[in-house]
């Protein structure tokens, strides 16, 4: 073939490739569920608050590492009593600084847990764990 010919095919492939519709997006996989883990807390904080978000972020980083990397789930703490932030006191209908976990569709909040065990299992690490890695999976489970 000639030198012209070949680049009329490489056009015509090129152009062909740009225009002609693409049904990848049909059969592309949904977005993946996230999820949001919040720490609430006041300005002034106690030790068992102190705590709680320390175990809190332990179990995220020791079972959840590789799904924190990738962004799947996201660790945020949160003073609720900085004006900007005091919207998630109604939204969660927080009473006390509280773990919660956020399920995320579609870029939409869906369903969320107040966790609000941690409170008494903090002096059982071990049943704290479980308490909250339980209520993640569930919520990332769907």
């Amino acid at each position: 073939m000639k030198a012209r010919s070949w680049r009329h095919l490489f056009l015509l492939v090129l152009i062909f490739g740009l225009v002609a519709p693409s049904h990848a997006a049909d059969n592309a996989a949904p977005p993946p569920v996230k999820m949001i883990v919040y720490y609430f807390h006041a300005t002034q904080r106690c030790a068992t608050c102190m705590t709680i978000e320390s175990y809190s972020k332990e179990i995220l980083g020791t079972k959840y590492g590789a799904q924190l990397k990738a962004g799947v789930i996201q660790w945020q703490v949160v003073d609720v009593e900085q004006p900007k932030y005091r919207h998630f006191i109604q939204e969660y209908r927080l009473v006390s600084p509280s773990v919660v976990v956020v399920r995320i569709e579609n870029g939409k909040r869906g369903q969320w847990q107040v966790l609000d065990k941690t409170w008494t299992l903090v002096r059982n690490k071990a049943e704290f764990f479980q308490y909250v890695q339980s209520n993640i999976n569930k919520l990332l489970g769907g």
